[in-house]
């Protein structure tokens, strides 16, 4: 016989200023002060954050002569990445460290889009490939424009991974394994549901922080800081590339 078993209600009212899920994990510890072997890339990653301020300011700031500075088509592209990068960045730790993995995994995967969307860039520079990232037309159904000639390959997410793929070795592992946390998984299956060795099936709701492997974890944030740093390498490139174009008035990252 299978029986299940869960976590009873805390008992909070409906109308409390406390969710009862906040409440249940409040009592217990975060994904840092379980693995506190975790927090030296946890660091890394949250201090990515003023990395991003350096990159927007070093390539719109008003730093030059006049105190201005000129915005060209691709800069738009690369705050607009930016932009994203942050966000995602700021989400995923807030979530991680609350063992929210169903939310922090997947935002990897939208980090190595950014990867590969700047690496696009980055092989093509200003022109055409601008023009699409601008028009927010999806990418997929867009000829290639690095093809050859006589190709008419589309910018699927395997054209945009070989562009990239040479800069990042990690990239085809961690687009795989973030592709498999966008989806429903083992993974939810298993922070969700045991079988005990009895025989029992033990149900857990919220998902039980026991369960979830620390390989697991280590990968999901490993990957993130992976992709965090390859969207700000490549950032940082353009910023020097636009410095040096415009007699080093502009691009100052360090400030």
């Amino acid at each position: 016989m299978v029986r299940c078993s869960y976590a009873r209600d805390s008992g909070i009212e409906k109308n409390a200023t406390v969710t009862k899920y906040s409440d249940y994990r409040s009592k217990e510890p975060t994904t840092l002060e379980r693995h506190v072997e975790l927090q030296s890339t946890y660091d890394e990653l949250s201090e990515s954050h003023d990395e991003h301020f350096k990159l927007v300011r070093a390539i719109c700031g008003a730093n030059g002569p006049g105190k201005t500075t000129p915005l060209f088509a691709r800069d738009i592209v690369i705050l607009s990445v930016l932009n994203r990068s942050l966000d995602l960045a700021d989400s995923f730790l807030w979530s991680f460290n609350r063992w929210n993995l169903s939310t922090a995994a997947p935002a990897v995967r939208m980090q190595v889009d950014n990867v590969l969307r700047l690496s696009l860039l980055s092989r093509a520079g200003s022109g055409p490939v601008v023009d699409l990232l601008l028009s927010g037309d999806p990418l997929n159904k867009i000829r290639d424009p690095l093809a050859p000639p006589d190709k008419k390959f589309k910018l699927t997410d395997e054209r945009l991974r070989l562009y990239a793929r040479e800069r990042f070795p990690w990239l085809d592992l961690v687009y795989e394994k973030s592709s498999g946390w966008v989806h429903f998984s083992a993974v939810h299956i298993g922070v969700t549901l045991e079988i005990t060795e009895d025989r029992q099936l033990s149900g857990h709701f919220p998902s039980d922080i026991n369960l979830y492997p620390f390989d697991f974890l280590e990968q999901v944030l490993w990957s993130m800081n992976e992709a965090t740093s390859g969207v700000l390498d490549i950032a940082r490139e353009f910023a020097k590339a636009k410095a040096d174009a415009l007699g080093n008035h502009y691009g100052n990252t360090n400030g």
